[in-house]
Parts: structure tokens; sequence; C-alpha cells
């Protein structure tokens, strides 16, 4: 019996999952650094392999040229930043791999045998373009991404797996080191004993998270230090700001459990000590904490329940185990809040999701076998000559509560449509919903611009409009490919275009069918022509999505790199 994998990517720190014979998850522990977790960092050192984790991280203020930290806050975003060392450069895709990798490298010299059928986590805000660069940061590493999966997502099954046998509607509220998310679900459990777990609502902030609490702190203590020297801030040069920077965490860890915390930072023959409460802590960060109820509270709003409605509350993400947060989150439910394996929930939940998709591939191709249908869905996975026999010894050992079909049901957490020519002008009309269930689809007829026209040309957009009656957005681009104003509430995103050629002499206004479906795979638009029975359809690559030849060119070239998690 093989292994699959489970990776939560995280901002600031990554975990990798898989499980054991009887089904249960379990984290593989980083040996290198003697903790469960991957500092999500990079240290670029001249001359060497590239280091990641711990020892990247305490690079970070001594040589910050050279060190790559939350990563995650820039993939697959238009403003993401390229870097380049010993003349290579990097973006935020190559540098995710590389963390994947280190995961990879170190699973294979700890428990033997190959890393390579995964599921990845991220946020459940993440779109199109920032779930693509992840898949892509997956393949570089050398990992056959199975899917990609919301983070509350995981956390919710592998809380479900061990807790419930009836009914609950439960919210997860998870805060990551650079993330944010709340995700409302219905678990069900019908008279057999199989579990349901059904996305109901979600919402959140991919740039808010435990790293703006650390920044808040740092500015803190800095100014402390400083105050005592008579220094001004421009006076502080790297090893200071780094001797502080390594206090943070440290700090940050102690406030959770006692109200002060004093400590001495030791630079240029003076030790100098200093204490922060936790009061001064909470005040400092008050407002980043009220960022995210204001979250919970509209979520409530928008699945039309009061917090009395919720059974369960969730905690999870490394920093709720800041006393603040339980705090806030106990006074809108009180008496319902359970902290949920916070750093570790995700990974172990992502190892459940990947054995659930593994097995789902592998009935699949059962299937086939006994209906003597040549086409295999998971050739990706298995070898497609192995017998039903064979691929049924393949099959994982998953907890029962979740090995029926539909056992996690996720909705879509963005809107997408074409922009198209209407009575208000051209606008994108959205044809897949925020909140419609994931995978989904739906088809709309549209009509010809002009007698004649030898090209329909379909131009994708992604946004979070949820309003089905007056659902006309405003594209990023005007009809001449220009860029142009949106509300930035609603982040609309380009995504690409399908094009379709016509016969000649098409008339004006003929109808040409567009079928929008969105899932694991990511996005798809057909367009028919129903005069000719003639089509197209593309799984939509997102603007900034590698090639397949950029894939494997930076896959041959990363498997000649050996990470390392030591200087």
């Amino acid at each position: 019996m093989g292994k699959v994998y489970g990776i939560d990517l995280g901002t600031t720190y990554s975990v990798i999952a898989t499980l054991d014979e009887n089904g249960t998850p379990q984290v593989i522990d980083n040996n290198y650094d003697s903790i469960p977790l991957l500092a999500s960092a990079v240290y670029f050192q001249e001359g060497g392999a590239p280091v990641v984790g711990k020892e990247a991280k305490n690079q970070a203020e001594i040589d910050p040229n050279r060190v790559v930290q939350y990563v995650k806050r820039e993939i697959g975003k238009p403003d993401a930043q390229i870097r380049e060392f010993d003349g290579v450069k990097y973006d935020p895709v190559t540098i995710s791999s590389l963390i994947l990798k280190r995961m990879k490298e170190y699973v294979e010299e700890q428990e033997g045998g190959e890393v390579k059928d995964v599921v990845i986590t991220c946020p459940a805000y993440f779109g199109i373009k920032e779930r693509d660069a992840t898949r892509d940061a997956g393949a570089i590493a050398g990992l056959n991404v199975l899917n990609i999966i919301n983070e509350p997502t995981a956390a919710a099954l592998n809380y479900c797996c061990r807790e419930f046998k009836e009914n609950r509607k439960i919210m997860v509220y998870d805060l990551g080191g650079g993330t944010f998310d709340v995700t409302l679900f219905n678990f069900s459990v019908d008279e057999n004993g199989k579990a349901s777990i059904d996305v109901l609502k979600t919402g959140g902030n991919d740039r808010l998270g435990g790293i703006d609490w650390d920044d808040r702190l740092f500015g803190y203590i800095s100014e402390l230090y400083t105050n005592e020297h008579g220094l001004s801030q421009s006076d502080m040069d790297g090893e200071l700001r780094q001797k502080i920077r390594n206090q943070v965490e440290d700090v940050k860890k102690s406030l959770s459990g006692i109200a002060s915390k004093s400590f001495s930072i030791h630079y240029s023959g003076d030790s100098t000590r200093l204490e922060v409460t936790r009061e001064k802590f909470e005040e400092l960060t008050k407002d980043l904490v009220e960022q995210t109820m204001d979250f919970v509270r509209n979520l409530l709003t928008s699945a039309a329940i009061s917090a009395n409605d919720v059974d369960v509350v969730l905690l999870v993400g490394g920093s709720t185990k800041m006393p603040m947060i339980k705090t806030a989150v106990e006074n809108l439910f009180p008496g319902k809040v359970r902290v949920e394996q916070p750093d570790l929930a995700v990974a172990k939940g992502a190892a459940l999701a990947a054995a659930v998709e593994w097995n789902e591939r592998l009935l699949a191709f059962i299937e086939q076998k006994e209906s003597s249908n040549n086409e295999s869905p998971i050739a990706d996975i298995i070898d497609e000559t192995i017998t039903k026999e064979e691929a049924k010894k393949l099959m994982l050992n998953v907890p029962q509560v979740i090995s029926g079909e539909n056992a996690i049901n996720d909705i879509l957490t963005r809107s997408f449509g074409p922009a198209v020519f209407t009575d208000k002008g051209y606008m994108i009309d959205n044809l897949l919903f925020l909140g419609d269930s994931s995978p989904s689809e739906s088809s709309q007829t549209y009509g010809t611009m002009s007698e004649n026209q030898r090209v329909v040309e379909l131009y994708i957009f992604e946004n979070v409009c949820e309003d089905r009656i007056n659902k006309y957005v405003t594209p990023c681009l005007d009809e001449n490919d220009k860029e142009q104003y949106t509300d930035p509430l609603l982040k609309v995103n380009s995504l690409g275009k399908v094009s379709m050629e016509l016969p000649p002499n098409t008339p004006k206004n003929s109808p040409i069918e567009v079928t929008f479906q969105c899932g694991a795979f990511g996005l798809k638009v057909i367009a028919r022509n129903p005069a000719t029975g003639e089509s197209v359809d593309a799984v939509i690559i997102s603007e900034g999505k590698k090639t397949q030849e950029e894939i494997d060119e930076a896959k041959k070239r990363f498997a000649a790199i050996r990470t390392s998690g030591q200087i």
C-alpha cells in the first residue's frame, strides 16, 4: 500500500502529514529543526544550496537581501516581486516550490519511500490565479498535486472525523501566519453513519495574519530599545533588527501563558533588559482582532443566521493561540469555542482529503476496467495497465465516516463570467457565483455583434459579486483591452480568453452558447455554435500562470538542487 500526503503550505510555517495504517492522520516531524513544522523561509546563501526552515528565518535581518519570507502573500498576485540571486531569477511560485521540495526531501530521508501524490491547502479566499500558482509550485517541486483544497475545509474534515456522530453547524475561524479565513459548515451524518461536510459560506482576507501582530510587536520593542538608548529607528542596523526580531516570536508565545515577559537584548557589548505586558500587546493589536470579527459578523449576516445557530466554533491556525483571539470569539459564541490543533489540523485534514481523492480515482479506474472502457482518468497516479484486482489492493484505509461519496462538498469562493455587451455597456455577466457548490456548471446564450462576424472572443473574469439580480460587474479591461477602474471590494481579475472562429456569412445575433464549469481542475469555458455544432473549450490559464514548458524547465532545473536545513 502506497502513501499520499497532505501539505499545509503556510505563510510562516508549513506542515506535511500522511495517514497511518489505521487511517489516522499523522504529522511528519521536521527532525532538522526538532519540531513538527517547517518555517516557510528560504535563505539563498551565496555559493551554497538554498536553506529552508528555521536557519533561513534566523538570517532574515542579518542578511535580509538573501532571505525570502511570507511569499504566500505574493503567490499568484499581480504585484508579486521577482527576486534574483546569483544570476538566477525566482518568483513566488519557484520560491514556494523550494519550501515544498524541502518537505519532500526531509520526509523521504526520514521515512523512506517517495513523496509524490499530495493535496495542498490554500486559503478559502484564494482565487484562480493563486490556486493555479500553488499547483504550479507543487509540480515544480516534483509532486503530483491531486487537488488544492481550502484550509478551513481541511481543518473541519480532521475535526469531524474524530469528534462528531450527529448533525452540527460548525464555524471555522482560521488565523494563520499571513492569512485569515472564516467558514461556515453543515456537518451531517446519515442513518448508515456516513458523513457529509457541506460548506455554506466563507469569507476572509488573504493578507491578514499573525505576521501583522508580529510587526506591531517588533515596532513596539524597537521603540522601547531606541528610547532606552536615545537612538532613532534609522540608527538600527541589520544585526540589531535581527536580535529584536528573534525576540518577537518568543515574546508573543510567552504572552499567551503569562501576563508579562521580560527579556534581554545583547548587542554591541551591551545587555538591555526590556519588558512587554500582555495588556500592552493586546492594546497594540486590538484593531487587528476587530478586523477578523467583522468578517465573522458579516458571514453570519450573509448566511442569515445568528451566533446562537452555530453549534461549535473551531479555532485553527497558529495565531489563534493568542488569548485575545479566543476571548473575542468567546464573547460572540460563549461556551462554543474549541481549540482545534491550531498548527496541525489543516495538514491532517489535507492528508484525509488526499486519501479520499486517491480512493475515488481508484474506484473510477476499477469501474472503467469492469466496463471495458480504455480511457483512464487516473493515469497520473498508477500504471493504467494493472488489473482491477491489483488496483483494489491500492485502496487506502480512511475513517469509515468519510468513506462514502460526497463526503466533502465545497463551494466556489469567486464568481466567474464573460464580458459581453449589455444594455449597461460592456460588462461581466456572471454565470457562476461565489457560494455555488463546487464543482458547478452554468450556461448562457449570447448573440454575435455584427453581420459576417468571423471570430468570437470571450474575455473571462473572476470577482466576488454575489448579487444574482443586479449581476453585471464592470470588467478591469474595457472592450479595447485597456485597463480601467473597478470597485476594489469586488476583487475583479482578468483570467484570460477563449476564441472561436465562425463560418462565413454568419448573421448578426446568431446564437453562441457559453458554458462555464469550475471545480478541482480549475475553470473551464466552452463556446458552442448551435448552427454548426462546432465548439471550442479550454481550461482557463490565468494570466501569469506558467506554461507546461516553463514548468518542465523549472522542474528539471530544481531536480538538480538539493535544499538544506542548515547553513
